[in-house]
Protein backbone atom coordinates (compact mmCIF):
# COMPACT_ATOMS: atom_id res chain seq x y z
CA UNK A 1 0.00 0.00 0.00
CA UNK A 2 1.63 3.04 -1.25
CA UNK A 3 1.63 6.42 -0.07
CA UNK A 4 4.67 7.63 0.99
CA UNK A 5 7.26 5.48 1.73
CA UNK A 6 9.39 5.01 4.22
CA UNK A 7 9.81 1.40 5.66
CA UNK A 8 12.03 -0.40 2.90
CA UNK A 9 15.36 0.28 2.09
CA UNK A 10 15.05 -0.40 -1.63
CA UNK A 11 11.62 2.12 -1.52
CA UNK A 12 11.94 5.90 -2.94
CA UNK A 13 11.06 8.86 -0.78
CA UNK A 14 8.23 11.29 -1.61
CA UNK A 15 8.71 14.82 -0.38
CA UNK A 16 5.46 15.73 -2.53
CA UNK A 17 3.37 13.56 0.16
CA UNK A 18 5.29 14.71 3.58
CA UNK A 19 1.91 16.56 4.33
CA UNK A 20 0.18 13.24 3.80
CA UNK A 21 2.99 11.02 5.67
CA UNK A 22 2.71 13.57 8.08
CA UNK A 23 -0.87 12.51 9.15
CA UNK A 24 0.56 9.19 9.86
CA UNK A 25 0.45 7.41 6.21
CA UNK A 26 3.22 5.05 5.54
CA UNK A 27 4.27 2.69 2.51
CA UNK A 28 3.88 -0.98 3.06
CA UNK A 29 3.90 -3.57 0.58
CA UNK A 30 0.37 -5.07 1.73
CA UNK A 31 -2.82 -4.08 3.74
CA UNK A 32 -3.20 -7.43 5.70
CA UNK A 33 -5.43 -7.63 9.03
CA UNK A 34 -7.38 -4.32 8.16
CA UNK A 35 -10.52 -4.76 6.84
CA UNK A 36 -13.06 -7.58 6.18
CA UNK A 37 -12.93 -7.06 2.28
CA UNK A 38 -10.42 -8.93 0.41
CA UNK A 39 -9.87 -6.19 -2.40
CA UNK A 40 -8.93 -3.58 0.04
CA UNK A 41 -5.59 -3.67 -2.00
CA UNK A 42 -3.82 -0.16 -3.00
CA UNK A 43 -3.58 -0.68 -6.80
CA UNK A 44 -2.22 1.64 -10.32
CA UNK A 45 -4.88 0.98 -12.85
CA UNK A 46 -3.91 2.11 -16.55
CA UNK A 47 -6.36 2.97 -19.05
CA UNK A 48 -5.52 2.60 -22.76
CA UNK A 49 -5.20 6.23 -23.12
CA UNK A 50 -2.02 6.24 -20.37
CA UNK A 51 -3.81 8.02 -17.68
CA UNK A 52 -2.93 6.37 -14.03
CA UNK A 53 -5.69 5.70 -11.49
CA UNK A 54 -3.78 5.60 -8.55
CA UNK A 55 -6.40 3.56 -5.26
CA UNK A 56 -4.59 3.92 -1.76
CA UNK A 57 -5.61 2.34 0.97
CA UNK A 58 -3.94 2.47 4.70
CA UNK A 59 -5.07 2.47 8.58
CA UNK A 60 -6.89 4.96 9.99
CA UNK A 61 -6.97 4.23 13.06
CA UNK A 62 -5.26 7.25 14.95
CA UNK A 63 -7.86 9.63 16.76
CA UNK A 64 -5.90 13.24 16.17
CA UNK A 65 -6.47 13.56 12.45
CA UNK A 66 -9.99 13.12 10.23
CA UNK A 67 -10.62 12.45 6.51
CA UNK A 68 -11.32 16.38 5.54
CA UNK A 69 -7.43 17.50 6.45
CA UNK A 70 -6.21 14.99 4.80
CA UNK A 71 -7.91 16.08 1.72
CA UNK A 72 -7.27 19.32 2.22
CA UNK A 73 -3.69 18.80 2.71
CA UNK A 74 -3.62 16.50 -0.54
CA UNK A 75 -5.25 18.96 -2.57
CA UNK A 76 -3.32 21.62 -1.44
CA UNK A 77 -0.06 19.10 -2.66
CA UNK A 78 -1.79 18.05 -5.81
CA UNK A 79 -2.87 22.29 -6.55
CA UNK A 80 0.81 22.98 -6.08
CA UNK A 81 2.26 20.30 -9.08
CA UNK A 82 -0.28 21.42 -11.38
CA UNK A 83 0.25 24.89 -10.74
CA UNK A 84 3.62 24.40 -13.41
CA UNK A 85 1.35 23.56 -16.08
CA UNK A 86 -1.22 24.79 -18.16
CA UNK A 87 -3.95 22.15 -17.68
CA UNK A 88 -4.57 20.20 -14.18
CA UNK A 89 -2.31 16.86 -14.18
CA UNK A 90 -3.41 15.39 -11.82
CA UNK A 91 -6.87 15.17 -10.09
CA UNK A 92 -8.64 13.70 -6.41
CA UNK A 93 -11.14 11.88 -7.17
CA UNK A 94 -12.20 10.90 -3.58
CA UNK A 95 -10.99 10.51 0.11
CA UNK A 96 -13.09 8.69 2.56
CA UNK A 97 -13.11 6.53 5.40
CA UNK A 98 -14.09 2.25 4.99
CA UNK A 99 -14.68 -0.26 7.39
CA UNK A 100 -15.94 1.34 10.67
CA UNK A 101 -13.65 3.97 10.52
CA UNK A 102 -10.52 1.88 10.13
CA UNK A 103 -9.28 2.30 6.86
CA UNK A 104 -8.83 5.79 4.53
CA UNK A 105 -9.01 5.06 1.04
CA UNK A 106 -7.94 7.94 -1.49
CA UNK A 107 -8.37 7.89 -5.30
CA UNK A 108 -6.11 9.83 -7.53
CA UNK A 109 -5.76 10.45 -11.21
CA UNK A 110 -2.69 10.77 -12.98
CA UNK A 111 -2.80 12.15 -16.73
CA UNK A 112 0.21 9.68 -17.54
CA UNK A 113 2.78 7.40 -16.04
CA UNK A 114 5.29 10.35 -16.19
CA UNK A 115 2.99 12.53 -14.07
CA UNK A 116 2.75 9.71 -11.14
CA UNK A 117 6.27 9.05 -11.47
CA UNK A 118 6.96 13.34 -11.46
CA UNK A 119 4.68 13.60 -8.46
CA UNK A 120 5.76 10.40 -6.92
CA UNK A 121 9.18 10.40 -7.43
CA UNK A 122 8.95 6.87 -8.19
CA UNK A 123 9.49 4.93 -11.17
CA UNK A 124 6.32 4.11 -13.69
CA UNK A 125 6.25 3.88 -17.63
CA UNK A 126 3.55 2.68 -20.13
CA UNK A 127 4.20 3.14 -23.69
CA UNK A 128 5.20 0.92 -26.51
CA UNK A 129 8.93 -1.61 -25.91
CA UNK A 130 9.81 0.94 -29.07
CA UNK A 131 8.95 3.83 -27.07
CA UNK A 132 10.78 2.60 -23.68
CA UNK A 133 14.01 1.65 -25.76
CA UNK A 134 14.11 5.67 -26.96
CA UNK A 135 13.68 7.20 -23.37
CA UNK A 136 16.56 4.32 -22.19
CA UNK A 137 15.15 1.86 -20.50
CA UNK A 138 17.12 -1.36 -20.49
CA UNK A 139 14.62 -4.24 -21.31
CA UNK A 140 14.81 -7.17 -19.59
CA UNK A 141 15.83 -10.26 -21.06
CA UNK A 142 14.43 -12.75 -18.84
CA UNK A 143 10.86 -12.19 -19.04
CA UNK A 144 8.61 -15.00 -18.81
CA UNK A 145 5.18 -16.17 -19.25
CA UNK A 146 2.58 -18.15 -17.58
CA UNK A 147 4.49 -21.72 -17.68
CA UNK A 148 7.92 -19.98 -17.23
CA UNK A 149 9.24 -19.43 -20.80
CA UNK A 150 11.35 -16.82 -21.61
CA UNK A 151 11.34 -14.14 -24.61
CA UNK A 152 13.57 -12.01 -25.65
CA UNK A 153 12.54 -8.18 -25.76
CA UNK A 154 14.59 -7.16 -28.40
CA UNK A 155 12.78 -8.96 -31.20
CA UNK A 156 11.36 -6.57 -33.63
CA UNK A 157 8.15 -8.40 -33.16
CA UNK A 158 7.62 -6.70 -29.81
CA UNK A 159 8.10 -3.75 -30.59
CA UNK A 160 4.99 -2.09 -30.57
CA UNK A 161 3.18 -4.35 -27.95
CA UNK A 162 2.86 -2.66 -24.58
CA UNK A 163 4.90 -2.83 -21.86
CA UNK A 164 4.34 -1.67 -17.83
CA UNK A 165 7.94 -0.86 -16.25
CA UNK A 166 7.69 -0.04 -12.29
CA UNK A 167 9.44 0.28 -9.38
CA UNK A 168 6.05 0.36 -7.37
CA UNK A 169 5.29 -2.97 -5.22
CA UNK A 170 1.75 -3.32 -5.72
CA UNK A 171 -0.96 -4.35 -7.33
CA UNK A 172 -1.53 -3.26 -11.03
CA UNK A 173 -4.53 -3.34 -13.52
CA UNK A 174 -3.74 -2.98 -17.41
CA UNK A 175 -5.51 -2.16 -20.31
CA UNK A 176 -4.56 -5.36 -22.44
CA UNK A 177 -3.83 -9.12 -21.31
CA UNK A 178 -0.79 -9.77 -19.44
CA UNK A 179 1.61 -11.88 -21.64
CA UNK A 180 5.02 -11.51 -20.20
CA UNK A 181 5.90 -10.93 -16.69
CA UNK A 182 9.57 -10.55 -14.33
CA UNK A 183 9.51 -13.32 -12.38
CA UNK A 184 7.96 -12.99 -8.95
CA UNK A 185 4.74 -10.84 -10.12
CA UNK A 186 1.77 -13.00 -9.51
CA UNK A 187 -0.86 -12.87 -12.67
CA UNK A 188 -4.30 -12.69 -10.61
CA UNK A 189 -6.47 -12.44 -13.43
CA UNK A 190 -5.98 -11.75 -17.61
CA UNK A 191 -5.57 -8.29 -16.78
CA UNK A 192 -4.50 -8.17 -13.42
CA UNK A 193 -0.78 -8.50 -11.97
CA UNK A 194 0.19 -8.40 -8.14
CA UNK A 195 3.69 -7.15 -7.45
CA UNK A 196 3.89 -6.88 -3.85
CA UNK A 197 6.10 -10.02 -3.62
CA UNK A 198 8.68 -9.18 -6.30
CA UNK A 199 12.15 -8.86 -5.06
CA UNK A 200 13.81 -7.23 -7.79
CA UNK A 201 13.86 -3.30 -7.94
CA UNK A 202 12.35 -2.98 -11.35
CA UNK A 203 9.47 -5.01 -12.62
CA UNK A 204 8.70 -5.09 -16.28
CA UNK A 205 4.84 -6.56 -17.75
CA UNK A 206 4.56 -7.24 -21.18
CA UNK A 207 1.06 -6.71 -22.84
CA UNK A 208 -0.60 -8.61 -25.59
CA UNK A 209 -0.47 -5.27 -27.45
Amino acid sequence: MKIHSVKESNDISRPALYLIAGLAFTCAVALTGCGKDNNVDTSLSISKDGKITNTIYEDFGQDYYDISELSNMATEEISYYNSEYDLPRISLNSAEILEDEAIAKLVMTFESSSDFSHYNQTKLFYGTVQEAMELGYELSSSLVDKNGDKIDLGSNDFMDRHIVITGEKTVIYTPYNIEYITSGVTIRDKKEADLTNVTTDMVQILLSK
